[in-house]
């Protein structure tokens, strides 16, 4: 799938897939990709999909398109890595299509035909075993080939022609050049197996005469050259009655013709093959021994080249991620609430690079303080956007004229049920904290309870609300209101702090969560915070992290006798 890419600009990071025919650019919200940008024109630019082709074009703009530094008047056909700007943003265009499939022009000019009446070949040759070697290009005729000596300076040629190819498109073609140029054929193609589907496709296709539209083969030989990982050959199909019959043949009037594996590590990657009408230039032994060396030194470079491909796709993949992460990490709060009486603090550390967990401080009204927590089920990119959504939308909801908390959690239930996929659901506490009141009015939805200590140690757990968000659409929520005064500790935590794991196998607990809490009281709420996870670390001892782990420290500070009331940090 063909995107945008924001590379500079205040929308850096975003990505945009082009999912449909036609994309509109600008700074208002009902264009199709909008971006926070003075200088971009409320509807700037417009992209226009034409089969796999994307063209982009100006909307009468204040500032105009500019690509790749040049100012565009016309419509303009985008190539992969183009940079479009438009006001201050920066869009790279990347336009992604599977690598492991065809071209459309190739699936319909190549045609496999089950016939039998091919017969047995002329002769093979194993093919995949002779050692990598360098290898000429020159274009040949048949007593040329016919010389071991010059079969070798072929390959060694061909070998330093296509070792250092590693864009696989160019690499086929440049192997099929190769092949045209020493050994005359009328018609060839190189057909690859998808790597996920097993699926053999034809990739590069070459042929002499114009006029003719498709390529029909025998799928009995290239059968039977991947099965025997054998090149196969047929010398002579005019003098050899097991062949007159046969479609490919009759139509094309082939002469003879050779079909070759591409075998690396054992592994059949595809097949070469070429067929000539000429009775001069039918194929014979030299051909085939020539063919099935190229092929073993085509099968390295290809290999090679899909290799190659994966890396790149996958430092690309790490990049986004890494953009992801930051995205992610800058939607959690960059402060905490500065509150008469109480300082808390708060960690979120994704499992993987993006995660599924979140927490939140939302200033309300009447110096009151929303205070959220999220758990997504599973990680990863699906939950980190699940859980940006509950983000967006719990944060518009709260600011709603009386907004109660059990309200808020029904409508944010409602709109998990509506957005999740995958049998995916979310756990969330929200409550809101009333300095003056020193009050605590919550909803628990399926979340770890939080553990609220008095100044003595006692213990109370918020268990008050109703089901998971996602589950069952029409679920209502419970609140419940309580005290956090002078010397309480409410410590709420997703389930990657009591699920840490050590390398037997053996959990945190919520046990050793509330022992080391209690043990730890007199603690402000930064350094509090910090123990937990240090001792959680501990605990863990070097095993992997397997789940986010989030937690928040809220501290009801104490005031001394004639001393004012601090606040938070």
């Amino acid at each position: 799938m063909s995107r945008l890419v924001v590379e500079n600009g205040h929308d850096k990071g975003m990505i945009f897939p082009l999912v449909q025919p036609c994309i509109s650019i600008g700074r208002s919200a009902s264009n199709a990709i909008q971006l926070v940008d003075r200088r971009v024109s409320r509807h700037h630019a417009e992209l226009r999909a034409d089969g796999s082709n994307y063209w982009i074009k100006d909307l009468d703009s204040k500032n105009g398109i500019y690509v790749n530094g040049k100012l565009i008047k016309d419509e303009h056909l985008l190539v992969s890595g183009d940079r479009a700007q438009v006001g201050d943003t920066i869009l790279v265009f990347e336009h992604e299509i599977d690598p492991e499939r065809p071209r459309d022009d190739t699936t319909k000019i190549v045609r496999l035909v089950p016939e039998k009446t091919w017969g047995e070949p002329a002769g093979t040759r194993s093919a995949g075993t002779q050692r990598p070697g360098k290898v000429v290009l020159d274009t040949t005729e048949g007593e040329y080939l016919k010389d071991t000596h010059h079969r070798l300076e072929i390959l060694y040629e061909v070998t330093d022609a296509i070792r250092t190819v590693l864009d696989l498109n160019l690499l086929l073609e440049k192997i099929m050049n190769i092949i045209f140029s020493v050994m005359q054929p009328d018609r060839g193609f190189i057909m690859l197996r998808h790597d996920s589907t097993g699926e053999l496709l034809p990739r590069v296709v070459k042929k002499r005469s114009p006029d003719e539209e498709s390529i029909t083969v025998s799928r009995t030989i290239v059968d039977q050259c991947i099965r025997d990982r054998v090149s196969v050959l047929v010398s002579d199909t005019a003098r050899d009655q097991r062949f007159q019959a046969a479609e490919s043949v009759i139509m094309h009037k082939i002469r003879s013709a050779i079909c070759s594996p591409l075998i690396y590590k054992d592994e059949v990657l595809g097949v070469i093959y070429v067929d000539t009408k000429s009775r001069l230039g039918a194929y014979g032994e030299a051909e085939l021994d020539l063919l099935t060396g190229i092929s073993n030194q085509s099968a390295v470079a290809i290999a090679n080249a899909k290799l190659h491909a994966r890396v790149v796709e996958q430092q690309k993949l790490q990049k986004e991620m890494e953009i992801a992460r930051s995205i992610q990490m800058n939607l959690l709060p960059s402060s905490y609430p500065q509150l008469p009486g109480y300082e808390m603090s708060a960690m979120s550390k994704p499992a993987e690079h993006v995660g599924g967990d979140y927490y939140d401080f939302l200033p309300l009204t009447q110096g009151r303080c929303g205070l959220a927590m999220g758990d997504v089920s599973g990680k990863g990119v699906p939950a980190a956007l699940l859980i940006a959504t509950l983000r967006a939308s719990l944060q518009i909801e709260a600011m709603l004229p009386n907004a109660s908390v059990t309200k808020i959690m029904e409508k944010l239930n409602k709109i998990t049920c509506r957005d999740a996929t995958n049998n995916m659901f979310a756990s969330m506490i929200y409550g809101i904290l009333d300095p003056l009141q020193e009050s605590f009015e919550y909803t628990n939805a399926g979340h770890c309870h939080p553990l609220l200590f008095d100044e003595t140690g006692q213990l109370r757990t918020l268990k008050v609300g109703g089901n998971l968000l996602g589950i069952v659409e029409t679920s209502e929520y419970e609140k419940e209101i309580v005290t956090i005064s002078q010397g309480s500790t409410l410590i709420i935590y997703s389930d990657g702090v009591t699920d840490t794991m050590n390398s037997a196998g053996d959990l945190y607990g919520v046990e050793r969560l509330i022992e080391f809490v209690r043990d730890h009281l007199a603690m402000r709420a930064e350094p509090l915070r910090d123990s937990i996870y240090q001792n959680c670390l501990e605990f863990r001892a070097g095993a992997e992290q397997f789940d986010d782990f989030t937690l928040l420290v809220l501290k009801a500070l104490r005031q001394e006798p004639g001393s004012t009331l601090p606040k938070g940090t």
